[in-house]
């Protein structure tokens, strides 16, 4: 008898410190950082580093931040105008930053129209590179937007004045890797993009509510991935399955949705949604979870910026994520 209680209270115990080990393992619902006016745009979960990294729409310097929400400038370049999307190449451990400036879209009369794209250490922040590719494609207006690798660290980067996507090499060197009467629209057109590893990109065009399959070994043959409803793409990322996680304006408001496909990106399809209050931007994936930022244009005094967490589990329609 007294073995049996043994086991049965050692039993408890550890089923007890799971209980505890689990808590300590779980994601903050919401992080808040305190720096004033930055307007955060791209954001990544470096995972290595243990830390979010984002973007500055105002300052173009990137920060790092932890889940307490202390956070620090981790790359300070007077190079960097805006820094609007940002990606970590994890095979070559760098990251890739889309410079513009952002006035062009805010204040016209005050901006410097460019498109560049920064590459740094992620580890030390050393600069690798830093390409103007403005003069690529002639434009009265740019904006350099977001930025995705392939398996061989290409980057490609959209612009949101010009129907183009440019490609830049991991040595720095820049083309026009697609230009298409599609991502030709009023107002703000290309925005998110994202690689696929079968071989293909897949971009947003915000002011058509559009998404296109773009193959790396023939951009021009791009298509129209057909949706149930028009999705107005801001930020986007591929889960670890391969489901597009989308900041998205539609009819009712603005979204957080994951798009699905079983046609490889032929057609999609919306698992789930969940409400925002309209000031999101984009997301990051991590550990089972996505983290999107909101930016406050209408607000440049904000203070605090608040980065909410969404489980994947929820944007499949599995979950209640209590928000």
């Amino acid at each position: 008898m007294y073995r049996i209680l043994l086991v049965l209270l050692v039993a408890l115990l550890v089923a007890v410190g799971a209980v505890f080990a689990q808590d300590d393992m779980m994601l903050p619902d919401v992080i808040e950082i305190e720096q004033p006016g930055i307007i955060p745009e791209g954001i990544e979960w470096d995972e290595e580093g243990g830390r979010f990294l984002v973007g500055s729409v105002t300052q173009g310097t990137i920060f790092q931040f932890d889940d307490m929400g202390a956070i620090s400038p981790f790359i300070e370049d007077e190079d960097l105008v805006s820094s609007i999307g940002i990606h970590i190449d994890r095979t070559s451990g760098r990251l890739l930053v889309a410079n513009t400036d952002a006035n062009i879209a805010f204040n016209p009369g005050e901006a410097n129209p460019f498109a560049g794209l920064a590459a740094y250490d992620l580890a030390t922040g050393e600069r690798l590179f830093l390409v103007d590719m403005t003069d690529l494609y002639e434009s009265p207006a740019h904006f350099a937007n977001d930025v995705v690798t392939d398996a061989d660290g290409n980057a490609y980067v959209t612009n949101s004045m010009a129907p183009v996507i440019y490609k830049v090499t991991p040595e720095g060197e820049a083309s026009v890797f697609v230009e298409n009467e599609a991502f030709a629209v009023e107002g703000f057109g290309l925005n998110g993009i994202e690689f696929h590893p079968d071989g293909y990109l897949l971009a947003a065009v915000g002011a058509s509510s559009s998404i296109y399959k773009i193959p790396l070994d023939d951009p021009d043959s791009l298509t129209l991935v057909a949706t149930d409803m028009p999705y107005s793409i801001d930020g986007m990322a591929f889960d670890p399955n391969y489901d597009l996680v989308a900041v998205a304006a539609v009819e009712a408001g603005q979204i957080l949705v994951m798009l699905s496909s079983d046609d490889d990106w032929a057609t999609a399809y919306e698992q789930s949604h969940v409400e925002t209050d309209g000031n999101a931007t984009t997301v990051a994936i991590r550990d089972g979870s996505a983290f999107y930022t909101k930016g406050y244009f209408g607000n440049p005094a904000q203070e605090v910026y608040d980065i909410n967490q969404v489980t994947l589990m929820t944007l499949m329609g599995m979950g209640d994520n209590g928000m």
